[in-house]
């Protein structure tokens, strides 16, 4: 049994031996993504189309809800000078709007946020390829977030990459 577990501890100690000789020939990065999102090119370009697409629906959804104020205050007036069941025609064409309203309101913020989703699945693909390339370039085994790193004594490509990314657009 001692013999046994002699072996187990050697065997322990050289697969770490390598382990470590390994990660010592390894050449490592880190970037920080955030930073690249945030001054990609492309990035800054897919907010300012969403933004504007948001404002368009925005103004529409503002305007039918001040048709809807106009159609609650025509109601209030008209409630004891018209007839019970026009009134009730009228209580039915409004909460038909009103709920028209919701739904489309509902309806803006899911295609809005698919939109979002989808323009940044576009942007971190690009980010992805291009870390890829500049880890080849500088011949990099392994790159890592700046922010999960606790220390590393590597290379920080953030700015190689910004510059690659924002260099494909010219």
């Amino acid at each position: 049994m001692k013999r046994f577990v002699m072996m187990f501890v050697g065997v322990a100690f050289l697969t770490g031996t390598v382990m470590v000789s390994l990660a010592a020939a390894a050449k490592i990065a880190v970037i920080d993504t955030a930073k690249v999102v945030k001054e990609y090119e492309k990035t800054k370009e897919a907010q300012t189309r969403l933004e504007k697409e948001m404002e368009e629906k925005k103004n529409a959804l503002k305007k039918t809800n001040e048709e809807l104020e106009k159609m609650q205050k025509d109601m209030v007036r008209q409630k004891g000078i018209v007839s019970e069941k026009k009134y009730k025609k009228l209580e039915k064409k409004f909460q038909d709007k009103q709920d028209g309203l919701r739904e489309d309101y509902r309806e803006t913020q899911t295609m809005l946020m698919k939109k979002q989703k989808s323009l940044m699945e576009d942007v971190l693909g690009d980010i992805r390829k291009t870390v890829a390339k500049v880890a080849k370039s500088e011949k990099i085994d392994l790159v890592l977030e700046k922010e999960i790193a606790l220390y590393c004594n590597g290379k920080d490509i953030t700015y190689k990459v910004l510059d690659r990314l924002n260099s494909k657009k010219k």
